[in-house]
């Protein structure tokens, strides 16, 4: 996901640093002409604003706030934003820091895949101070098609939390129909003309129905990715004092599949899973 989105703000114009675990990953960008940073506190001192986006809390956390970490080397009056998924716990955490480096902090997940991160048309949700959001505004907009202003810091995390909670299901649903269309004897087409009569149509039953149907599941969204942040959504319900009955049925249907070994697959291989089980 990062890479198509430092591209897009290397198109935009924007003078870019960039820096990656796997140093080999920044190569296609440095063709570019865009600079490259020895690590994440030699880049934070020669930027406004750092733009961070990784797999986990954990993740985030060691490149931020570890050795040689971002906070190493933020500058006054610079601004952090974290586009990671993670808890609204690990938002603030990361915005407490920077301000003690006398800067601003946004959370910013994203909503889409690898082909809106290369399109430009991210959906992004952002959590923080108003006057920062329309500070980034125009870095945020070569990204996204959308920018929601959700709240305050760890507003952007929950929001994208309860999206993926939306999504998971969606997922899990479609595809316990699908194998019961399959087992049924009906053609798999039939299930799609339904959805797109109807007021369940959305293109999303195409795209993934598609792959579903090859057993083609090429990543775009992990489904190891997706078990994370379904066990982020289990954090903030116990945080808020929510139930969610069908969200911990559909972790248990994620956890299962990614101890089947389906962890690097895109997240619709639920599908594979349920397909070699016999009820």
């Amino acid at each position: 996901m990062g890479a198509p989105m430092a591209t897009n703000l290397a198109k935009a114009g924007f003078p870019l640093t960039v820096w990656n675990r796997t140093a080999s990953k920044m190569e296609p960008l440095l063709r570019l002409g865009v600079k490259g940073a020895k690590s994440p506190a030699q880049l934070a001192s020669v930027v406004d604003m750092v733009v961070t986006m990784v797999s986990t809390p954990q993740d985030v956390e060691q490149v931020v706030l570890g050795p040689d970490g971002v906070v190493e080397g933020l500058t006054s009056g610079a601004v952090l934003v974290d586009m990671s998924t993670v808890s609204p716990a690990t938002s603030r955490k990361l915005a407490g820091a920077a301000t003690t480096k006398r800067a601003e902090f946004l959370d910013a997940p994203v909503v889409g895949s690898k082909g809106p991160a290369t399109e430009g048309k991210l959906v992004i949700l952002v959590g923080g101070l108003p006057s920062t959001v329309e500070r980034c505004r125009p870095i945020l907009g070569a990204m996204g098609k959308t920018i929601l202003h959700a709240g305050s810091v760890g507003a952007g995390s929950a929001l994208k939390l309860a999206t993926n909670l939306m999504l998971a299901h969606l997922a899990a649903g479609f595809v316990e129909g699908l194998l019961l269309v399959e087992r049924a004897g009906l053609e798999p087409k039939r299930y799609f003309e339904v959805l797109e009569a109807s007021t369940f149509h959305s293109p999303w039953y195409q795209t993934k129905g598609a792959g579903i149907v090859k057993r083609d599941f090429t990543p775009h969204f992990a489904l190891k990715h997706m078990h994370k942040d379904l066990r982020l959504m289990a954090e903030l319900a116990e945080d808020v004092k929510a139930a969610l009955p069908v969200t911990k049925a559909v972790e248990q249907l994620f956890a299962r599949s990614e101890a089947a070994g389906l962890s690097e697959q895109d997240y619709s291989a639920i599908f594979s899973y349920l397909d070699t089980t016999r009820a």
